[in-house]
């Protein structure tokens, strides 16, 4: 009887212990590098903050820790030139990197990380035609071929939509995992308004919630209904070139552009001549454009100003991707606009060139 008491004690007591946490390891192989650190970042607002580090000793490094859900992070390794973009999960996981040609590295032991890197045989294809299109347009730019360009524009606005339903495709494949997540706030959260974001959201299993990507792409979506067309323009102020202070509602009672760009974005200064011929088309009384640069230096700002013969007003304050208007108007990619009207309120998002041109005309006219 004494045996049984001991072994019911001793089952209790097993009983009792908390269930062993869930952790990973990254177990790394640098070939080519046999000394140095590296260094384990997130991005946070733009920026890479270390979060843990460990030596190098004979190629081989090793992290640890925890994770509630699968994130992604980055290996910045010395010696190497570019960093290590990898989905981390509660595994045993291994990389393995040539210093000299760090782009072909691999991860072996991470589900989320073959979701991730699996994107790219869905992507690539179009990614290719999309930016072949666009040194087209800057050619036909170049010659003043408009005709042509706005051909291009629209074969690539196609190839982009095509690329967009596939990505769709993709993701809903695995809606239980938070990898699938961050591919859509990357990949598909760009210039939606909330009711398009909400359908992209519905994609994804609700046990998701608590997760990071989740919970961020839950919030997209009520920010940008707070921010979505009829709704009130949230005012703001910033300094412009020379340090003047300029708000929005300094333009109360006329229609304002607010021009989202920075002048390390390609994107942005491949479309900065179409904004300038709207402006040249299109500046009056009743019209105007405020430009705001997610740049953080001033001096690339300014310059970027001058090569693309900007001559709307330009403001900033120089944070970067932590800029306060980007914040208000949930501005996560750029380019993008918003156009407000002279009582404030929101009128539309991200118009094309050819919208301007049929918008803004038709909303001049006098009643």
């Amino acid at each position: 009887m004494k045996k049984i008491w001991i072994i019911l004690m001793a089952l209790a007591v097993f009983a009792c212990k908390p269930a062993p946490k869930e952790s990973f390891t990254i177990t790394g192989t640098v070939q080519g590098l046999d000394e140095g650190k590296v260094y384990l970042q997130d991005r946070i607002d733009g920026l890479m903050v270390n979060i843990d580090s460990a030596e190098i000793s004979n190629g081989i490094f090793q992290l640890t820790g925890e994770l509630e859900h699968p994130e992604l992070f980055y290996l910045n390794i010395d010696g190497v030139a570019s960093r290590l973009a990898i989905f981390v999960e509660n595994s045993p996981m291994e990389v393995f990197v040539d210093a000299e040609s760090p782009s072909q590295f691999t991860v072996t032991g991470s589900r989320a990380h073959d979701i991730f890197k699996g994107l790219d045989e869905v992507t690539v294809p179009f990614d290719e035609r999309i930016r072949f299109d666009q040194q087209e347009v800057q050619q036909a730019v170049r010659e003043d071929n408009d005709i042509l360009a706005d051909q291009l524009r629209e074969r690539s606005a196609e190839t982009e939509r095509l690329r967009r339903e596939a990505i769709i495709d993709y993701v809903g494949q695995f809606p239980e995992h938070p990898a699938a997540v961050y591919i859509a706030i990357r990949q598909l959260s760009h210039g939606l308004d909330h009711e398009e974001l909400g359908k992209i959201l519905s994609v994804f299993s609700p046990e998701l919630q608590g997760s990071r990507y989740y919970d961020d792409l839950q919030k997209r979506v009520v920010d940008l209904e707070r921010v979505a067309i009829g709704n009130p323009a949230p005012d703001f102020t910033l300094e412009d070139v020379d340090g003047n202070d300029i708000s929005l509602s300094d333009f109360e009672g006329r229609y304002v552009l607010l021009s989202f760009w920075a002048s390390w974005c390609p994107y942005c200064r491949v479309e900065n001549p179409n904004l300038v011929k709207a402006y040249e088309e299109l500046a009056s009384d009743d019209f105007e454009i405020l430009g705001i640069s997610l740049d953080r230096n001033r001096d690339a700002w300014l310059k970027g100003i001058e090569e693309d013969g900007l001559k709307w007003p330009q403001l900033s304050d120089l944070e970067g991707w932590r800029s306060g208007p980007a914040g208000l108007y949930v501005v996560r990619s750029i380019p993008q606009n918003v156009l407000v009207g002279p009582d404030g309120t929101i009128i539309a998002r991200n118009l094309k060139y050819s919208e301007l041109q049929e918008l803004i005309p038709r909303l001049l006219q006098p009643v």
